[in-house]
């Protein structure tokens, strides 16, 4: 009986241990996480210099293509361009392009010294649209926010980028969609996505809660 007693007391630390690893499985609700995720997402204009890890981009590639598609056609083709030659490229071409124009938004600051159409962020996402498929804009929508939601919840920064558009869908800049293994007779660029690791935390901007109507 004694013996009993001392086995029992000695195992008490090990039910205890259980019980307090147990209760640090406790997660908060996923659906939970998700909601905020939407609702704390922001556009980023300002980058460290850090590059994403690539096993970071593999998984934001495949949030990508499991974006829903009108009759799961995917009727786009992705690039993630990381070369610094080539992202350099691009920003000239897109300095030469505006240069002279009145642009909106970021763009219109395109003649300040050391502007970056992409913010500099280390990473530029450009989505082509198949120019056959009349849904493939919507569709590339789709697309992007899959991306930029996936992205805020690995912790990187994310930007939509249509000013940049124009540079991959003129004529003259048939080599840069060759580059980057684009054929113009088949897609058009439809959206760029700047990304990196944040160096900001924009404030949330309003919002217009009106514009929404339930129907009863």
């Amino acid at each position: 009986m004694k013996k009993m007693f001392v086995l029992f007391l000695s195992a008490l630390p090990f039910f205890a241990c259980t019980e307090k690893r147990e209760e640090a499985k406790t997660t908060a609700d996923p659906k939970d996480a998700v909601i905020e995720n939407l609702l704390t997402r922001r556009s980023i204009r300002k980058y460290t210099a850090n590059q994403v890890e690539r096993g970071k981009i593999d998984t934001l590639m495949k949030c990508a293509i499991y974006a829903p598609s009108a009759l799961n056609k995917q009727p786009w083709e992705v690039r993630v361009i990381r070369n610094k030659e080539l992202l350099t490229d691009i920003n000239n071409r897109f300095l030469a392009f505006a240069k002279g124009k009145k642009l909106s938004g970021s763009a219109s600051r395109a003649g300040e010294p050391g502007f970056s159409v992409f913010h500099s962020a280390p990473t530029l996402i450009v989505m082509a649209k198949d120019k056959n498929n009349t849904g493939a804009l919507l569709d590339i929508g789709l697309l992007s926010e899959n991306v930029m939601l996936a992205a805020h919840a690995l912790g990187l920064g994310t930007c939509p980028i249509g000013s940049v558009v124009p540079i991959f869908n003129d004529p003259a800049n048939a080599d840069l969609l060759k580059t980057i293994n684009l054929d113009p007779a088949i897609h058009d660029v439809a959206i760029a996505i700047a990304l990196g690791y944040p160096d900001e935390t924009p404030p949330v901007k309003e919002r217009f809660a009106e514009r929404v109507k339930i129907i009863e």
